[in-house]
Order: C-alpha cells, then sequence, then structure tokens
C-alpha cells in the first residue's frame, strides 16, 4: 500500500485502497470465513482460461495485502443462449470480493446490457453473470468483463488459482506474490471508492508520535469545489474511531472522544482523550458522498492532527464493466385483421393462434394475436427460414372461415395455407395475418308452387253377368258381400221382368 501513496512534507495521495481495518471487518463480517458454494452455470465453460489477468488497480507493479486489484476475462457463450443463463467462475482464496455488482454493456449499443454480473463475498469469490433479453435471438456471443477485488492474504506464491469449469487455473501476481502492509510510523491519510459509491477516508496515527499526550486534536476540511476537484459531502454524521497495536493487530474501540461533524458535513472536530499510548496505533475512518461523481472526478481533503497536516486526494473511477457483442438479428411481428361480411360478429378480444417453427432440430412455438392489440414481435438470427401457420381457429356461432392469409414484405404463401420468409438482418418484417368472416345463413323450406289435386275416389262398376258357379248354390261362405248383393239385385229384377209380361199377355187375351 505505502508504494501507491505519493508523499511530499508529509502529504499524501492514494488512488483506490482498503485499509487493514477494512479488511479486519470484512473478516468480521465472515468475508474469510465461509466457504463458498460450488457455483452451479448454466454455461460454465464460458470463462477463456488463457484471458484471464491480473492488475494493480493503480498500475503499480507490485501487491500489498489491502490493495486493490483488477481482474479482466473474455467469454464466450453459444448460439441459442437466452436470457437468465448463467455463465462465470470462482476466484482466488487469497481475494476479497470488491465490486459487488457489474453489468457488461453491448458494443454496438452501449445504453444495452448484455449480462449483469455480481461478486459474492464467500471465500473464495464467486462472480456470477446473468444473460440479458439483449442475447436472445443473436449468435456470435462474446465479449469482455472487468472487475476490482481486495487483496487479504498474503502469499510467496507468484501465482494464484482461478477456476474456471472444474479446472484450477494458475494465474501470475504483480510483483510475484502479495506481501504484508507496512506499519506506518507517521500520520497518513488513506481514502478508496467504495463499491456501493461513496468515498472512504481514514486517518492512520501512530501513538508513539504523539507520545504523552494529553489528548490528540483533529481537524478535517473536504476541499471545495472548484479547479478540478469535485463536491462531496458526509450525510451521515459518522465518526468510527479505533486503534491496534504497532502490528495493525487487536482493533479496540475508542469511546472517550468527542466531537462531529458541521451542519454542512464538509468539516469536522476530534478530540481523542489521553493519555497517547506510544504502543498503539490510532484510526479515524468516515464516508462522503460525491455529488454528480463521474469517472475521472477527484474528490479532496486535509486533516489538521494536532499541527501535522495530511491530505488525501480519490480519483473516481469504474469498479467493473466490459462489453459484448452478438450477431446480428432480424425479426417479425404479426398484426391480426378480420374481413368479410361476417367480422362483425367476431366478439372483441378473440384470441388466434399462429404457430412459427424453424430450425433443425425444428423449434416449433405459438404465439397468441388478438384483432386491434399491439403486434407482437420476435427476434431471430439472420437467415433463419421460418414456417408460419394459424391453428385452432376459434369457434364463433354464426361465423364460418375463409382460408386465411398472410402477407408481408419477403412473405411467400404455401399451396397447403402455411407461409414461409426468411429473416433478415437488422429487419423487422411487419406481417399481418387476415381471416375472413362470412355469415352463416340457416337453411329454410320453400313453400310449394302448384299445391296437387286432391284423389277422385273410385266406385267399382257391377259385373255385367253374375257368374254362374257352384257356389251360388252354397251358403255363400265363399263368396265375397258384395257379388252377394249384387247377385241379389238381378234376381230381384229378373223376377219383376217377368211378372210384367205375364200381365200384359192376361191382359191381351181378356180384352
Amino acid at each position: 500500500m505505502r508504494k501507491q501513496i505519493r508523499r511530499a512534507s508529509r502529504v499524501r495521495t492514494i488512488g483506490t485502497v482498503v485499509t487493514t481495518a477494512i479488511v479486519a471487518v470484512a473478516t468480521m463480517t465472515g468475508w474469510g470465513a465461509s466457504a463458498a458454494m460450488a457455483a452451479d452455470y448454466d454455461y460454465p465453460a464460458a470463462i477463456d482460461p488463457a484471458s484471464i489477468v491480473v492488475t494493480t488497480a493503480d498500475g503499480s507493479s507490485g501487491t500489498t495485502v489491502n490493495e486493490h486489484l483488477r481482474v479482466d476475462a473474455g467469454w464466450a457463450v453459444p448460439d441459442g443462449a437466452v436470457s437468465g443463463q448463467t455463465f462465470g467462475f470462482t476466484l482466488p482464496a487469497q481475494f476479497a470480493g470488491y465490486t459487488g455488482a457489474f453489468s457488461v454493456p453491448a458494443d454496438d449499443d452501449p445504453s444495452a446490457t448484455v449480462a449483469d454480473c455480481t461478486v459474492s463475498e464467500d471465500s473464495p469469490p464467486v462472480v456470477t453473470c446473468t444473460l440479458t433479453d439483449y442475447v436472445d435471438g443473436r449468435t456470435d456471443i462474446s465479449g469482455s468483463l472487468w472487475f476490482l477485488v481486495s487483496a487479504v492474504e498474503e502469499t510467496t506464491d507468484t501465482t494464484v488459482d482461478f477456476e474456471v469449469d472444474g479446472t484450477i487455473v494458475p494465474v501470475p501476481i504483480p510483483g510475484g506474490g502479495i506481501v504484508g502492509e507496512p506499519v506506518p510510523t507517521e500520520p497518513e491519510k488513506w481514502s478508496w471508492q467504495t463499491a456501493d459509491g461513496r468515498l472512504a477516508w481514514q486517518l492512520m496515527i501512530p501513538g508513539a508520535q504523539f507520545a504523552g499526550a494529553g489528548s490528540l486534536s483533529i481537524d478535517d476540511t473536504l476541499t471545495p469545489p472548484g479547479a478540478g476537484v469535485g463536491e462531496h459531502h458526509n450525510i451521515d454524521g459518522a465518526l468510527s474511531v479505533w486503534s491496534t497495536d504497532t502490528a495493525g493487530q487487536d482493533r479496540g474501540t475508542i469511546t472517550a472522544w468527542t466531537g462531529g461533524w458541521d451542519a454542512t458535513g464538509s468539516s469536522f472536530h476530534l478530540e481523542i482523550a489521553g493519555p497517547i499510548d506510544p504502543a498503539r496505533n490510532y484510526v479515524v475512518k468516515y464516508y462522503t458522498v460525491p455529488i454528480d461523481g463521474a469517472t475521472g472526478d477527484s474528490f479532496s481533503n486535509v486533516a489538521d492532527i494536532a499541527g501535522v497536516i495530511v491530505r488525501a486526494t480519490q480519483v473516481w473511477t469504474a469498479t467493473g464493466g466490459g462489453s459484448g457483442t452478438g450477431g446480428t438479428t432480424g425479426g417479425f411481428s404479426i398484426q391480426k385483421v378480420l374481413a368479410g361480411d361476417g367480422a362483425e360478429s367476431v366478439p372483441a378480444g378473440t384470441t388466434f393462434d399462429v404457430a412459427y417453427s424453424y430450425g433443425d432440430p425444428v423449434v416449433r412455438k405459438v404465439l397468441e394475436v388478438t384483432v386491434g392489440a399491439p403486434a407482437t414481435s420476435i427476434a431471430l438470427p439472420r437467415g433463419t427460414i421460418i414456417t408460419l401457420e394459424e391453428i385452432d381457429l376459434p369457434a364463433i356461432d354464426g361465423v364460418t372461415w375463409g382460408t386465411p392469409t398472410f402477407g408481408g414484405s419477403g412473405v411467400r404463401s404455401l399451396a397447403d395455407g402455411t407461409a414461409e420468409m426468411t429473416i433478415v438482418a437488422g429487419s423487422a418484417v411487419a406481417i399481418t395475418l387476415t381471416n375472413t368472416a362470412t355469415p352463416v345463413v340457416p337453411p329454410t323450406t320453400p313453400p310449394p308452387t302448384n299445391p296437387p289435386t286432391p284423389a277422385t275416389p273410385v266406385v267399382p262398376t257391377p259385373p255385367s253377368e253374375l257368374p254362374l258357379t257352384g257356389g251360388l248354390a252354397s251358403t255363400g261362405s265363399d263368396v265375397p258381400a258384395g257379388l252377394l248383393w249384387a247377385g241379389g239385385a238381378v234376381m230381384l229384377l229378373g223376377l219383376a221382368l217377368t211378372g210384367g209380361a205375364a200381365l200384359r199377355r192376361r191382359v191381351r187375351r181378356e180384352g
């Protein structure tokens, strides 16, 4: 850490550095104590092992405990990856997560995010990146990422071990190892940018320099904005005061102090009650919040420690990022249209199902479209040939459906009523699906044009002679009743005629 401090007559400037005290707090909260769970990724081999590089955040050549290090890596996922799927890797046990979360922007649109990543507080830390909907339908998805960690454990090894897809990957450390941090022998001021966007400031005061003093007076003032310096303020009113032994261990909270921040959060006065112990180092820590902080902005303050002046300047830097690319895509959308005299009979909100299929093996999906609703847009890789088919037309009382018609630029109608099109890069084809609704006419029975004439009853004509058969001498049981009556009438007529003729002859003789 000492190599990161620029000193001029006890004036110090330090880049992004984490102190021993922060590591102690981190250890107490579980950073170095819990074992990391095994990562479970959709694409565990996405990180390229050969691309992993570790450098110091400030560009120095050596690594000390509590120093910020930058990790860079390249990555790629296979075609067909979709939003919500994950990739990542496990960091060395000598590192602690500093950048808690970061995003990977798209090369072609920096406002779009390709993946959202997190660095866990486990030991060792685990990096997990989750793909966004930017990747849906794209091909050749790849990129880079980077983030900051803290070196929290000394090692004489020249490399540290990353884990990618179950394989240990040794990566060189700047300076060939992680060395312990020198204990300050004079007052120093350190600063660093926190993962949540605040600026941390810490005064390190060796008690030996003020041995026997009845108290220790500290006045700290934030540098006003201007001349390249940004504006920042304390907003929580907090000051943390503790001491350690000369080796930076045996931390103990100091409660015998008075003072605090002014109303604007721009300065504070602090009195630490004595006697000051020469075997202890005294530490004061606080936070400020930048006003509209941006990458490259500088923030500064000055502390007067019993007449010793120390300064620190913190340059605002990004803590994570990267880039992502993917093959250009095209797409299509479907708008539902109704035609025909029966269209008004179709209830509002009626949904229609459209199946689209593509690829080998075939991927088949179904869209629901509604008349008047916004068109549904689908993104697919360029060159993809899709087939469109309307399925399961809704049954509507009083309506019959005609053959569906797909229309749009590049849409080809097929003989079986389906349609086909090829996805063009950078183009979203607006497809219209038209259904013709025809009203159903109920069947009726027309009245007859010529009513039939009623049939005339037929009266049978009696026979001219009575058949002479043996049946007449019988009881007549074998002769139909009609013939018996007819025969009787003939006999009576014959008797009458015979009688008349006899009467006429008698009258002639008597006359």
